[in-house]
């Protein structure tokens, strides 16, 4: 599919789009090429924008396009296939994924597990006071329940305009070859999830509850799904956990839920994330796309492993305990490296983790994802401990969870 994607996809669309900024509520342009992303385009813009301007271009062309058509744009965003993306494009380019998979060890002691990640506590406290309990089921008249009453109704409530629904026949062909994991109360079916095991590894493919009910949410019951998913891959003699996918931004909600339970990140497995990527630019660093940043924080490709980009507001006091509260609420396990735009001098007593790099934004104003990505920094000559080394990470699937 890789080969045959350039050839399906040869006249590529674009589009400059202007609108509202999510982030100032300023006027802002988008520079879109390929198939548009519901992603970037919700999170750029506060409303749908505009069409300023719109064609079509061979693929071997969209890169001169690119070039003429950017000086109006504030932020290039270019969604297509990978080999088209090596053969016809710069490298310049910051790549996401266009789907991130969160996995975990699965734990010996749940108590345990609680008292060395803290976010998850509390969902683990809930759990044991609300009387939930867990069954697995192959049963067919269960896959069509699932299908209408929890899975569509639950990620259209999530996810709204980005929303979508996995086909049928993929998610029945998914099941056959793993099971229903029903989380019940009294008998009744409040919340379900489709697993499939290979090997040791115990994969979470799309997760529902009844009838999309946000009560329900609140009660914990997706809480409910992850934990006796542990007990059943132990059980199972499992020793990992695939949690599915989420969008590449350590500010989706999706994603910071898997956080508080996850030990690392992985590539997605589906079809779409493994043969297109998204490519982002920019002309300036600093003003609306330091902006999107400080909303939309971006993980990103970074050698063999992923780093995530992220701006403090520049509304906020820019203090010590305003810089770890952000930090404690944004950092996620398995990143390579987590680059922090900062709006004015490092603050004191800040205490630097040793994979995150503070970047003074007036530094990087003008610059480019390559700057940022090779870590080519400019004069002037800075603190050494503004610029803090990259550790490596120990930690290095189309259905969403």
């Amino acid at each position: 599919m890789q080969i045959v994607l350039p050839f399906v996809h040869w006249r590529v669309p674009v589009v400059l789009l202007r609108g509202p900024a999510r982030a100032s509520g300023r006027e802002v342009v988008l520079l879109s090429a390929g198939s548009p992303s519901a992603f970037i385009i919700g999170r750029f813009f506060a409303q749908e924008p505009a069409v300023v301007r719109r064609t079509r271009v061979p693929v071997w062309r969209l890169q001169r396009l690119v070039n003429e058509w950017r000086a109006a744009a504030d932020l290039v965003d270019i969604e297509i296939d990978r080999v088209s993306a090596r053969l016809f494009l710069d490298t310049t380019y910051l790549a996401l994924p266009r789907w991130i998979t969160s996995w975990m060890n699965v734990p010996e002691d749940l108590r345990e597990f609680g008292r060395s990640h803290r976010n998850a506590q509390t969902d683990l406290r809930r759990i044991r006071t609300r009387n939930f309990e867990c069954h697995l089921s192959r049963e067919a008249k269960d896959f069509a329940l699932f299908c209408e009453k929890f899975h569509r109704p639950h990620t259209t409530a999530r996810h709204g305009s980005m929303t979508m629904v996995s086909p049928r026949w993929m998610l029945r062909y998914v099941f056959r070859q793993g099971m229903i994991q029903w989380v019940t109360r009294k008998g009744e079916k409040l919340a379900g999830g489709i697993l499939t095991i290979k090997g040791k590894v115990l994969t979470k493919r799309v997760n529902g509850v009844l009838d999309g009910r946000a009560d329900l949410l609140k009660e914990g019951v997706l809480s409910a799904l992850y934990v006796h998913s542990m007990q059943e891959a132990r059980r199972l003699g499992c020793t990992e956990i695939n949690m599915g996918g989420s969008m590449p931004s350590l500010h989706d909600g999706v994603f910071r839920y898997k956080s508080k339970w996850a030990s690392g990140l992985r590539s997605h497995e589906g079809f779409i994330s493994a043969n297109c990527v998204t490519l982002l630019d920019w002309n300036h660093l600093a003003g609306p796309v330091a902006e999107f940043l400080s909303q939309t924080s971006l993980i990103h490709h970074d050698q063999d492993g992923y780093s995530a980009l992220w701006a403090f507001p520049h509304h906020e006091p820019l203090t010590a305990e305003t810089l770890q509260q952000h930090y404690a609420q944004l950092a996620a396990a398995g990143l390579h490296r987590f680059d922090i735009l900062l709006p004015g001098d490092l603050p004191a007593g800040f205490v630097c983790p040793a994979n995150v790099r503070l970047i003074p934004l007036s530094a990087v104003a003008d610059a480019g994802p390559d700057l940022l990505k090779h870590h080519r920094l400019p004069a002037p000559a800075l603190s050494t401990e503004t610029f803090l080394p990259a550790v490596n990470s120990p930690h290095h699937s189309h259905l969403q969870s």
